[in-house]
């Protein structure tokens, strides 16, 4: 057996484990099986780090992560923020977005995504999750600087579930963008469509946002299986300083739910930041979407940068 198949071979033993050890002494969700054989011997298609610009010193580093049906790499603009004032970041791709997916020669690239789109599920996005925290917490504790989190729609629930879940898990400061913490009642009709996993919706979103065409069915079970989780462990270690961007109008998130939850479980280190777009901005792009210049317009992605600057501590 060659030195790098028995490294392999004791890394796939810890993990498993580790497994083990979660489901006899926690109630958190498990790592997939599937995953788990990806990560050894092979690249990680889940994350991909970007660095502080090279004459700064590091002032921290950020776990970013991405909405439903979104290109990771459209999470840019925040990034970019980050970067240029001395904060490494990992930005997370879960399973169906991006370079994400499983191989299958038959198909081109973009049948692949969406062929692994419809078998997610909340514990392979939770476990992708877990598993980049784990990445940037090293390199924070390493570096001895801050561990932020930053999450729009469907990766701003994730790392809440995260939080809310695991014991081990914590950040200093978190910035939110319409986290899907909850849906609107207009979105909750798509749960009568649940016995139909691989039916595909049309997606609401401009498409050089997309990363697929169209969700499928599974992804929203996904989504709304990662809501209910959270509800049921929500818990005062959610309570870290945080910055909530909403439009009041968001077609998919509850503006007044969210304010209900953050009164109800005392959340005072939490601040909602209301968006209201520029009077330009294309009428084709929702309320929902919130991540940069071109979707709030140059006025208000100036003011949201301001106030991201300020959140993090960043003169």
């Amino acid at each position: 057996m060659t030195r790098r198949r028995i490294i392999a071979s004791l890394a796939l033993i810890a993990i498993i484990a580790l497994v083990a050890y979660q489901l006899l002494h926690s109630d958190r969700p498990p790592f997939p099986t599937a995953i788990i054989k990806e990560w050894i011997g092979g690249e990680d298609p889940s994350a991909t780090w970007y660095h502080k610009k090279k004459l700064r010193s590091l002032r921290g580093v950020a776990l970013v992560a991405h909405g439903l049906n979104q290109k990771p790499e459209k999470m840019g603009s925040i990034i970019s923020i980050l970067n240029q004032e001395g904060i490494d970041v990992l930005n997370l791709s879960l399973r169906g977005h991006g370079g994400n997916y499983a191989s299958q020669g038959v198909l081109d690239q973009d049948e692949q995504r969406l062929a692994s789109f419809r078998k997610v599920t909340y514990e392979l996005w939770s476990a992708e999750v877990y598993r980049a925290y784990r990445q940037v917490r090293q390199t924070g504790e390493q570096k001895k600087v801050p561990l932020f989190f930053i999450g729009y729609s469907l990766g701003g629930l994730l790392g809440c579930d995260l939080l809310v879940s695991h014991p081990d898990v914590s950040f200093d400061r978190m910035v939110l963008f319409a986290p899907a913490l909850n849906v609107t009642s207009k979105s909750i009709f798509l749960k009568a469509l649940a016995p139909f996993p691989d039916l595909v919706i049309d997606s609401l979103s401009p498409k050089n946002y997309r990363s697929n065409n169209g969700t499928p069915m599974a992804a929203y079970q996904a989504l709304f299986n990662a809501i209910d989780h959270f509800e049921k462990h929500l818990q005062a270690r959610l309570n870290v300083p945080t910055v909530l961007f909403i439009d009041e109008q968001d077609e998919s998130i509850s503006y007044e739910r969210l304010q209900e939850m953050i009164d109800s479980h005392k959340l005072d280190q939490w601040i909602i930041q209301r968006v209201q777009k520029d009077a330009d901005i294309d009428r084709g792009i929702t309320h929902h979407l919130i991540i940069d210049e071109e979707s709030t317009g140059r006025r208000m992605w100036g003011l949201m940068q301001d106030r991201i600057r300020k959140h993090l501590k960043i003169p």
